[in-house]
């Protein structure tokens, strides 16, 4: 039995930490969704498939918004999801987690190789590198700052992503470690294609993979064969090639984010390009403080209160991070020689920051960035604390070391613990966030929604909802929540609606930035009053509606949708059917989109002007190359069919 125990350890300690993971998450398991799921998830029709059938898999496959490419592998996820348990939030988390699961797993056998390839002077036992592995394993798993790649249901596409990204580099590095041939090297560069392509398709950010994996070349193999005899092209060493290349891309960064530079403020940011950047320099080292030492307090789904930096010298903190950044450059290419994994490390974390965190405008701070970034500082610390000679020293930095992962896993476990519970996270957040609009606003969402389940304290909770809209309000850097909200919550309580919040969502809405959630706000409170839950007078609803068309800030794109709100405002409420077809013409000018022409196909058959209601649905139909809407279509066709057999009973009759 000894001998089967001590044959098998290995294995059993990495089932072992993958149960301890198992129990740390498993009470955020029964968490709710939250911020982006909505949008991505639950508001995604295409989504909610009943059959297996080809059809239904293309569409939600196809059915993606985020991103250039639609993260179409994450989308068709979510899909399965659904099929199999409904929208049920247990079952999408616990899926985030089964990923997260194998996550570990590969990080174990990624560093594992990695270990075997820096160990080539036998300055390790060989017995000892597996167990190095399932260190770095087991504190990558638990780690803090990990959580919102798990329990924020939408960002699988970041766990899918770095899934297939570290199947490449794991195929890689077993391929650079063993004998080749043709039939051999041919398989698995085929295979690590599919990978990648899988992860830059389950989100953008698998285009990063590449650049890790040249990472491990240049710093781990070194360029260099199983003999250790440098790779040569020509007379030249292929380390000396990678090098060059690494200048090429970096130069080759700075020509694209060249343009970006004098661009003015984004329509649907805050900052400009040089701010952006400016700030990023301090997010680095915010990151840093969470990477190495996560403060519960510092933890949180929403960021949005982080300070924009104007300027070198606004904050001050700006320059120094700057600084920073340039003095732990250079101290790593200067002992690159002597102290090579430093600048793999820290290089590996640079790398995963590339899209995300620089040049291209999106938000400035979200945790789960550093979800496969963080790798690199892990296998540096483990391996240096091995390349200590002091015994008494080493045993000191193991024992600080195992209190250090446990408090990992400590902080882990209380994030789930908070995150079980839709209401508990939600204050939490508002309460180490007080200057977060999300966080404010989510808090009165939640006693907006307690105020309708509990007609009992129903005035005790609509007053908290009132008290953290203006809190929202007087947040730092506010979108038009807090505004929208206030319009539903006097409308359910039968308040007199402000007068002064109308004026001033509608001036915020005309000529402050553009930001992407305006569209849902609109879509949401356009239909309250469409049903009449809210009770906004219709002309000033309609200025509402409308205030963004001539807004400096806004795209085609965004203008379209407003003019589909209008349309179908109009036609719903007023039953204004020739203002409703003046908008969608103005919508398709601006896009041409297979929603628009469905839209314009029902305002066309409510008038019975069935023969136009059916060109707009063929010239859907025609634009929908991929099927994405292929229900919508049908379901309007048979609408369109249907109008025809009404009115040919009407005439008989």
């Amino acid at each position: 039995m000894l001998n089967i125990l001590k044959k098998y350890n290995l294995y059993i300690f990495l089932i072992l930490i993958l149960g301890v993971t198992c129990f740390i998450y498993s009470p955020g398991l029964l968490g709710n969704y939250v911020f982006d799921d909505a949008g991505n998830i639950l508001e995604n029709k295409k989504l909610a498939i009943t059959s297996l059938n080809w059809n239904s898999l293309s569409a939600a496959f196809w059915s993606g918004g985020a991103g250039p490419l639609g993260r179409p592998i994450s989308m068709l996820s979510f899909a399965l999801n659904y099929y199999f348990t409904g929208f049920d939030p247990y079952y999408f988390k616990l899926t985030n987690l089964i990923v997260h699961l194998i996550n570990g797993i590969l990080i174990y056998f990624l560093s594992l190789l990695i270990f075997k390839r820096l160990n080539i002077e036998n300055k390790l036992k060989m017995g000892l590198i597996p167990y190095l592995a399932l260190i770095v394993s087991a504190i990558w798993l638990i780690h803090p700052l990990n959580l919102t790649s798990v329990l924020y249901i939408v960002q699988r596409m970041t766990g899918l992503s770095a899934l297939f990204g570290f199947l490449m580099l794991v195929l890689y590095c077993y391929w650079r470690s063993h004998e080749k041939n043709i039939l051999n090297t041919i398989l698995t560069f085929l295979v690590m294609l599919a990978c990648f392509l899988a992860s830059i398709f389950s989100k953008e950010s698998g285009l990063l993979f590449l650049g890790l994996l040249y990472w491990i070349e240049l710093f781990i193999f070194q360029a260099k064969d199983l003999q250790q005899n440098d790779i040569t092209i020509g007379k030249s060493k292929l380390v000396t090639w990678l090098w060059y290349v690494v200048v090429i891309a970096l130069l080759g960064i700075v020509y694209i984010a060249f343009p970006y530079l004098s661009s003015p403020i984004a329509g649907n940011r805050d900052f400009n390009t040089i701010e952006r950047l400016l700030t990023e320099s301090r997010v680095i080292f915010y990151y840093l403080k969470m990477i190495f030492f996560p403060l519960l307090s510092d933890l949180s789904l929403y960021h949005d209160d982080f300070t924009i930096s104007k300027s070198l010298f606004q904050p001050i903190t700006t320059i120094y991070s700057i600084g920073g950044l340039l003095v732990i450059s250079i101290i790593s290419l200067i002992y690159v020689k002597k102290y090579p994994l430093l600048l793999f490390a820290w290089g590996w974390y640079l790398i995963s920051q590339l899209i995300e965190s620089t040049f291209i405008s999106l938000e400035l701070v979200h945790e789960h960035r550093n979800y496969f970034g963080i790798f690199g500082f892990i296998i540096l610390i483990v391996y240096c604390i091995t390349q200590i000679k002091n015994n008494k020293i080493r045993s000191i930095l193991i024992l600080a070391g195992s209190v250090y992962i446990a408090n990992f896993a400590f902080t882990t476990w209380q994030r789930s613990e908070i995150w079980s519970n839709l209401v508990d996270q939600a204050a939490y957040e508002a309460t180490m966030h007080p200057q977060s609009d999300r966080a404010n606003y989510q808090m009165a969402r939640i006693y907006m929604k307690l105020m309708v389940e509990n007609p009992a304290k129903r005035e005790e909770y609509a007053q908290q909802a009132y008290y953290y809209l203006q809190q929202s309000k007087k947040s730092y850097l506010p979108s038009n929540g807090a505004w929208f909200g206030e319009l539903h919550l006097a409308s359910e309580m039968k308040w007199t609606i402000s007068e002064q919040t109308i004026q001033e969502l509608q001036q915020r809405l005309a000529f402050r930035s553009f930001l992407n959630n305006n569209i849902g706000f609109l879509s949401a409170f356009s239909d309250c009053q469409i049903k009449g839950f809210c009770h906004v007078p219709h002309d000033q609803a309609i200025l509402i509606i409308a205030a963004g068309i001539d807004n400096p800030h806004v795209n085609d794109d965004v203008r379209a949708e407003l003019y589909k709100l209008l349309a179908n405002y109009f036609v719903s409420v007023i039953s204004d059917y020739k203002k409703g077809e003046e908008f969608m013409q103005d919508a398709l000018r601006l896009k041409n989109d297979v929603n628009g022409h469905l839209l314009f196909s029902q305002i066309y058959r409510l008038q019975n002007k069935l023969i136009l209601a059916q060109q707009q649905v063929n010239l859907a139909k025609q634009l929908d190359s991929k099927q994405v809407w292929f229900k919508e279509i049908a379901v309007e066709h048979g609408n369109i069919e249907q109008a025809r057999e009404n009115i040919g009973k009407k005439i008989e009759d």
